[in-house]
């Protein structure tokens, strides 16, 4: 910081200027991430008509899905590095424009093996996307709110599926437009949008507070503020890597995110497949009925971030979060149709709502470069379950007939993290959280108040 500034003086400004960010980079950065989540599953909707078109099967289509999450697990170190070394702008813009690029020549797949080769480059292409808008957010958010703004940018993958899912339903109506199949269509006209999008960033996007024009001077100051840790600049690449990798906080918080994609991407890839087996005929219908159990995501990223913001106990709201989403996997699996389709909402709820609170305690333990080696890593092996979630569906409907037959091995799965939260409540005892300028101001503020009574 050049000019020092007072401590009253750094929250007002921080507040002002976080105002800003909120109007001027959530709402884009929360379209960009509904975009990427409409390319990413849209293929969901194509998973019936994949089979009778081009003869893919539920096995074979479950692991072409999950190649996509290979392919992004190996890059997301390497990808959130450069993204750190060559700045925001460039690095997101790169991802959003290649991916859509990917994803639209995906239209011309001919078999088993172009399917997997397409979706092992869309994850190739897309790599470090989500961890790189984490890593972003450190820039712009002091600890206390990072929660809630993770939380914002998570409602837009809930938006994407319960708006996108009627919208691939109406756009798969097409079939046979101009020689084209309905899945066709899908995928041009939701992947053009998105390299558009793309080259917008590229030149809207700012690296961070000191290129935010927007921004006054003392603003930029108050966030960086509250933002830089002390000493973060001794980090160096090898150094981050090592430390990151011999946290048992950070992989801790990996394997207990690896459960929520697990249950997310299971359902995600498998619900169209699901719905129709249970009677519903149409892609609009089927479409519409899918995107319901997002709903609970939606207002579990709303209420969640916000709760613990307020009561601040990151353990508890985890621990909840598995213990709820055990219970609503094993009602899904053992009920109805309308009754399994609620407790799938419910799960939902809790598995995405937790993910703000375990990006939150990540972000509080790690800076700089290491931030974001330790922000991909945590989504390297946490989207793993993206990769294992549609082969578990898939392998699973193959061997049975019957696409919901799965959802019965998530409760398993989330008993297991509960375990695992049970480690990390001991972990977090022994690792404090980083320190920032704002901290450090507040701390002789407090000790010159002290002296200046005594």
């Amino acid at each position: 910081m050049t000019t020092p500034i007072p401590l009253d003086a750094i929250e007002r400004l921080y507040k002002s200027a976080t105002q800003k960010v909120w109007f001027r980079l959530i709402p884009v950065l929360m379209f960009a991430y509904v975009l990427n989540f409409l390319d990413r599953t849209n293929i969901a909707l194509a998973k019936t008509r994949l089979d009778a078109d081009l003869g893919i099967s539920a096995a074979a289509f479950g692991f072409g899905a999950g190649l996509f999450f290979i392919a992004y697990c190996v890059l997301e170190i390497p990808s959130n590095l450069m993204l750190h070394k060559f700045g925001a702008r460039r690095w997101i813009s790169r991802i959003v424009i290649s991916w859509g690029l990917i994803s639209t020549l995906t239209l011309f797949v001919q078999g088993e093996t172009s399917f997997y080769i397409m979706r092992f480059l869309l994850g190739v292409a897309e790599a470090g996307f989500y961890p790189g808008m984490l890593f972003y957010f450190t820039l712009w958010f002091a600890a206390r709110d990072r929660a809630v703004a993770v939380g914002m940018l998570l409602v837009a993958p809930q938006i994407a599926t319960v708006f996108g899912s009627p919208l691939g339903g109406a756009i798969m109506t097409l079939d046979g437009a101009l020689g084209l199949y309905g899945w066709q269509w899908l995928l041009l006209l939701e992947g053009i949008p998105t390299i558009l999008f793309g080259f917008f960033l590229w030149f809207y996007l700012p690296n961070g507070p000191k290129d935010a024009r927007w921004l006054t001077e003392d603003e930029k100051e108050a966030l960086l503020a509250k933002t830089t840790v002390v000493g973060e600049e001794k980090h160096s690449v090898r150094q981050a890597l090592g430390s990151v990798f011999s946290s048992g906080v950070l992989l801790s918080i990996a394997v207990i995110y690896f459960v929520t994609q697990l249950c997310v991407y299971g359902i995600t890839f498998f619900m169209p497949s699901i719905v129709e087996a249970s009677g519903v005929s149409g892609t609009l219908a089927i479409g519409a009925i899918s995107g319901l159990p997002a709903v609970g995501a939606l207002i579990g990223v709303l209420i969640y971030p916000r709760l613990f913001r307020q009561y601040g106990n990151p353990i508890r709201f985890v621990a909840v979060a598995m213990v709820g989403a055990a219970i609503s996997t094993f009602v899904a699996a053992n009920s109805g149709h309308v009754v399994s389709l609620i407790a799938l909402a419910v799960m939902q709820f809790f598995v995405t709502g937790t993910a703000p609170v375990l990006w939150s305690v990540a972000m509080s333990r790690i800076s700089g470069v290491q931030s974001a080696a330790g922000l991909a890593m945590i989504n390297s092996i946490g989207l793993l379950g993206g990769f294992f979630g549609p082969n578990l569906f898939g392998i699973a409907e193959s061997r049975t007939g019957d696409p919901a037959s799965a959802i019965a091995l998530l409760t398993i799965a989330t008993i297991v993290a509960l375990a695992i939260v049970v480690v990390l409540r001991q972990l977090l005892r022994r690792t404090p959280p980083v320190t920032t300028v704002a901290a450090v101001v507040a701390e002789t503020s407090n000790t010159d108040t002290t002296t200046a009574t005594n």
